[in-house]
C-alpha cells in the first residue's frame, strides 16, 4: 500500500491557520489556531492515559478544561503498577496534579445518549445536550476520541453547532460508517479544515483506513482553498512514528 484513498466529498474545500496541541505522534492534533483562540471552554471526551492534548490547550488559553472518561481511575493505572510498570506511578501523580477538580475536571461519566439503558438500570452518562443545557457558552471547543461511540453523538454536535467554537473527533471504523462520516461532513455547520490517518489502523483493499482525524472550525474563520492541496501537511505527524505517514487520494 502506497497510499490512502477517501471519498472526495471528505476533501477539505476550506483553509485556515492550524496549530499542533499534544504530544509527538499519536496524542497530538492539529486544530484551528482562531479556535484555539477563541474558546472559553475545552470539554474532551476520551482520556486513557494520553491528556497531552488538554495539558497544551491549557497552557495556551488558560480556561476551564472538563474531560469525560469513566475507563480512568485509581485501579487504571494501580493493575500495570503491581505487575512491575513503575512509570505509571509516575503518570498517576501527573494526572492527580493536572486534573485538580478546580479549572480542570476529569468526570468519570460514559459520553452516550442520556437514557442509554443497560439491564434494568440508567447508565451514569453525559451527553452534549446536557452539556448544553448546563452551560451558555457559545464558544465550546470540542475533542472527541470515543473508539466509536463518537456515532451515536453525531447528531448532537450537528444540533448544537452554533454553540461550538472548533472540534476535532476521531472516527473510528471508517469503512462500516463512511455514509455516516459524510453524513455529518454535510450537516454539520463548521466546516472542514484539515484531515489526517490515524496510520495504526487497519486499511482496506481499496486504501481507506479505518480511523480518521478530521478538524473542524467556523466558517468565519476559513478561507476557500485555491489551489491543489497535499494531504499529509508539514504539521501532521504519524500517530505510529515506525513508519511515515502515506499520501491521501481522495476519488
Amino acid at each position: 500500500m502506497n497510499k490512502y484513498t477517501l471519498p472526495l466529498k471528505l476533501k477539505p474545500r476550506f483553509e485556515t491557520e492550524l496549530i499542533r496541541l499534544g504530544k509527538k505522534n499519536d496524542g497530538g492534533y492539529l486544530i484551528s489556531k482562531k479556535s484555539l483562540d477563541t474558546s472559553s471552554k475545552l470539554y474532551s471526551f476520551g482520556l486513557d492515559n494520553d491528556y497531552s492534548f488538554e495539558k497544551d490547550f491549557f497552557k495556551k488559553t488558560n480556561v476551564e478544561v472538563i474531560c469525560y472518561d469513566q475507563t480512568v481511575n485509581f485501579k487504571f493505572f494501580l493493575k500495570p503498577f503491581l505487575f512491575g510498570h513503575f512509570s505509571k506511578l509516575f503518570q498517576y501523580l501527573g494526572y492527580r496534579f493536572f486534573f485538580d477538580g478546580k479549572k480542570r475536571k476529569h468526570i468519570k461519566k460514559n459520553i452516550i445518549p442520556r437514557g442509554t439503558f443497560k439491564l434494568n438500570h440508567e447508565v451514569d452518562a453525559a451527553d452534549i445536550n446536557l452539556i448544553i443545557k448546563e452551560i451558555s457558552s457559545n464558544d465550546i471547543f470540542f475533542k472527541i476520541d470515543i473508539e466509536g461511540s463518537e456515532y451515536r453523538i453525531l447528531s448532537q454536535l450537528i444540533k448544537h453547532s452554533s454553540h461550538i467554537s472548533g472540534l476535532v473527533i476521531e472516527f473510528h471504523d471508517c469503512d462500516l460508517n463512511l455514509d455516516k462520516i459524510i453524513n455529518f461532513v454535510e450537516n454539520f455547520e463548521l466546516q472542514v479544515v484539515h484531515i489526517h490517518v490515524n496510520n495504526w489502523s487497519y486499511i482496506s483493499p481499496s486504501g481507506l483506513p479505518r480511523a480518521l482525524e478530521i478538524t473542524f472550525s467556523p466558517s468565519k474563520f476559513n478561507t476557500e482553498i485555491k489551489e491543489e492541496k497535499k494531504y499529509p501537511i508539514e504539521l501532521d505527524q504519524p500517530n505510529n512514528p515506525q513508519f511515515k505517514d502515506l499520501p491521501i487520494e481522495f476519488i
